[in-house]
């Protein structure tokens, strides 16, 4: 009988164990678990200072066993910066709208000498700063090592990491981190679930040298640029378009029988083009403000007979809404070599 029921028992773990090891549940910290932690190490950094418990006392007042978890976050931070110098000179400079004003990674966020439970939370504060500025490397630099079990917002952390990966278009982690959010992230705000459904559906129809995924390159390049960016990075990721637009041209002219003639092919051309096609990720085709890039690089771009090409294929060979979109891609970069050779 005792036999019988190890067996049971051993068979029941063997069902549910790997479940418990493939799925971990990320659960935001009660807020009395959070406040416990910050005391201490207020403490650590303060001593017996009566005057700032009394001020952290009054920045905690606010929060309650039902303040949701990015809420406690910001307060947290704001109790950071009120005893940390660098933390207030780091939350300081998030006021700014413009990230491009700080540094690529925080000093204090490198510092191993930190206590974990500061700079893990600080870190999450200053990479939702990084995303929601659109700079997309930066804050995946520093979201993509938290844990997001020791941070006070698990969904936050994941729901920004997601983003970033989203826009860098890294499909494969992107989708990791959207289902830790959605299957193994508890509280996560509708509004976050929302959009990480939403994400996840157009990544999952993004297939390899699409349309899509070049028109998604193209919202890329145009966002480095918005950031003032014109370097190496971004020349290449231009060289990438366009030569998966010249794959793409190839075999269109293959299928075509050698490129439709002297006619350019345009008797392939549909009478009424896919009108309702879209170029996703982009809010409107061409809306790029000038900015100052500083020095310019001796050469921004592409070879203009490659360039010619890919404009000449967009024009014939694509839906309306990409030919829009690709004309105006080709017309910003014409005008910033334009600019860069003056």
């Amino acid at each position: 009988m005792k036999l019988a029921n190890v067996s049971i028992a051993i068979l029941c773990l063997s069902v549910i164990a790997p479940l418990n090891a493939a799925d971990t549940l990320y659960s935001p910290p009660r807020p009395a678990d959070v406040l416990s932690k910050m005391l201490q190490w207020v403490a650590a950094q303060k001593g017996a200072d009566k005057a700032l418990q009394e001020k952290v006392g009054e920045i905690w007042g606010s929060v309650t066993a039902e303040t949701p978890p990015d809420e406690v976050l910001a307060t947290l931070v704001e109790v950071f910066g009120v005893v940390d110098p660098a933390a207030r000179k780091l939350t300081t400079d998030c006021k700014f709208i413009d990230a491009g004003y700080l540094a690529p990674k925080a000093e204090l966020l490198d510092s191993d000498q930190a206590d974990p439970f500061f700079r893990h939370n600080m870190a999450l504060y200053y990479g939702r700063y990084l995303a929601q500025r659109n700079m997309f490397d930066e804050a995946l630099e520093v979201l993509a090592p938290l844990d997001p079990a020791k941070v006070v917002d698990p969904a936050t952390c994941l729901f920004f990491k997601a983003v970033c990966q989203h826009q860098l278009l890294d499909k494969p982690a992107a989708l990791a981190t959207i289902d830790s959010l959605l299957k193994n992230t508890e509280a996560v705000p509708a509004r976050y679930a929302t959009v990480a459904d939403l994400m996840k559906y157009e990544l999952q129809g993004i297939q390899p040298k699409s349309l899509d995924e070049i028109s998604k390159r193209m919202s890329d390049v145009e966002r480095r640029l918005d950031l003032g960016r014109a370097g190496q990075r971004v020349q290449k990721e231009e060289k990438r378009i366009v030569a998966l637009l010249d794959e793409m041209i190839e075999k269109i002219e293959q299928s075509q029988g050698g490129g439709g003639g002297g006619t350019g092919g345009s008797q392939n051309q549909s009478s009424s083009p896919a009108g309702d096609s879209s170029v996703k990720g982009s809010a409107a085709p061409g809306q790029v403000d000038d900015k100052d890039l500083g020095p310019k690089p001796t050469e921004i771009g592409l070879q203009e007979q490659e360039e010619a090409r890919a404009r000449q294929s967009i024009t014939r060979d694509f839906p309306s809404r990409y030919k829009i979109a690709g004309q105006e891609y080709f017309k910003k970069l014409a005008k910033r070599k334009k600019n860069s050779s003056r």
